[in-house]
């Protein structure tokens, strides 16, 4: 007999990006996987790997038609990114009556807002097993005052109305138990991981000089990236600050920014007014919705990530998958994929002053560079493949069944 599970996802870009991979996985493996999620405002990006090409803006709906190539069945609901208490309320509605009609063995919630919703949801409607993926919690030790205080209410919220809870970092899920958020044996920590095939910097030679050669820019140039969502919580606003610091000293250093817009957020971002703000207009290419990840990793010479708040971030382990130099701010979830020293440099968060240091420092030393870039690959081999994650979180999977047939 089939086991369903349903995926509660906030967007189907969201699905396609951070989710695709793990869920193929789950086919293999025997699972019916459905994906209840929202509808993405833009299409997908022109392809450098085969993917499906459809132009930005087009009005197609290209990631669900590429969920769906891949044998996964999407259902679109309202949904929405923050609170909106009438949006809210018809996703609910739809939910409910999706989950009903889907005769669902496990359902299977993500992302804050997902959380917040969908657990409540699936418990009134009679869902057998009800399990959650904390990504990252809202707070963390750098919070403070009304907005720990908030954060925290909201991951109770989700946690009392799952069976089970799923971590990304393992000091959110030794926080959790510490805490009493659930029973131990109904918490698992499960990692992340990135598709090591893709990921594997001899799948692509001569990437490095020819996306650089696109931009401009040749072998003298000292790249330093950026990539993610572009909201303030991801540390743009300190990147671009570090970036004129490291402009003044490194003439001939460059700046390559990959991110999504998330202008749906409350903390959006405009990374061009950014750049005019600090004189980088010649420095600095934006890129938005891009598939050739691999090669832009290979592009840089060094990865700067100030963000404020991770679950096991996916840009850390993409760009160590592809042997890139690490500097990213000491908060949990980025000091379990870098060891200061050793396969990157952490300092501390929002303190610009401390990350161009450590910028500086790697850029004035290619060995030391190159150095980190191995040692970092190596660790995320050993621990954060795809392939491994996906197989912690069926093994969760079957457990649950187990449990709930019993």
């Amino acid at each position: 007999m089939a086991r369903r599970v349903a995926h509660i996802i906030p967007t189907d870009r969201i699905a396609y990006y951070m989710q695709r991979v793990r869920l193929q996985y789950f086919q293999r493996a025997g699972f019916e996987v459905t994906i209840i999620c929202g509808r993405s405002r833009t299409g997908l990006p022109a392809s450098t790997e085969g993917e499906v090409q459809a132009a930005a803006g087009n009005g197609t709906d290209s990631y669900s038609d590429e969920l769906k190539r891949c044998g996964l069945e999407v259902i679109h609901i309202p949904f929405a990114r923050e609170i909106s208490p009438l949006t809210d309320l018809r996703c609910a509605v739809e939910m409910l009556s999706q989950i009903r009609c889907g005769d669902f063995d496990i359902i299977h919630s993500h992302n804050p807002k997902g959380g917040l919703l969908s657990p409540p949801v699936a418990q009134l409607a009679g869902a057998p097993a009800v399990i959650h993926t904390v990504h990252g919690f809202l707070f963390n030790e750098n919070s403070r005052g009304l907005s720990q205080a908030l954060a925290m209410a909201a991951e109770r919220w989700t946690a009392s109305w799952c069976d089970h809870l799923l971590f990304q970092s393992e000091e959110d899920f030794d926080f959790a138990r510490h805490h009493w958020f659930k029973r131990e044996e109904q918490l698992h920590l499960i990692g992340n991981g990135i598709d090591e095939e893709r990921f594997n910097p001899d799948r692509y030679p001569g990437a490095r000089q020819s996306v650089r050669q696109e931009f401009g820019w040749d072998s003298s140039h000292l790249v330093v990236g950026a990539v993610g969502r572009l909201v303030a919580e991801k540390g743009y606003v300190e990147f671009f600050a570090i970036a004129e610091r490291l402009a003044a000293e490194f003439p001939e250093v460059r700046f390559l920014i990959v991110g999504i817009s998330e202008e749906d957020q409350s903390d959006a971002l405009d990374p061009r007014s950014l750049i005019e703000r600090h004189g980088l207009g010649d420095r600095c290419v934006v890129l938005e919705r891009r598939s050739d990840m691999p090669e832009l990793y290979l592009a840089m010479d060094l990865l700067i990530h100030p963000s404020y708040r991770e679950g096991l971030s996916r840009t850390l382990l993409e760009a160590s998958g592809m042997g890139t130099a690490l500097v990213a701010g000491d908060i949990r979830g980025s000091r379990e994929i870098i060891e200061d020293g050793i396969t990157g440099l952490l300092v501390p968060t929002k303190d610009v002053s401390a990350f161009t240091a450590a910028a500086t420092r790697l850029l004035s030393n290619q060995e030391l560079r190159d150095e980190l870039g191995r040692r970092g690959r190596l660790r995320v081999l050993e621990r954060y493949t795809e392939a491994k994650t996906a197989a912690r979180i069926t093994t969760c999977y079957e457990q649950i069944l187990d449990r709930s047939r019993s």
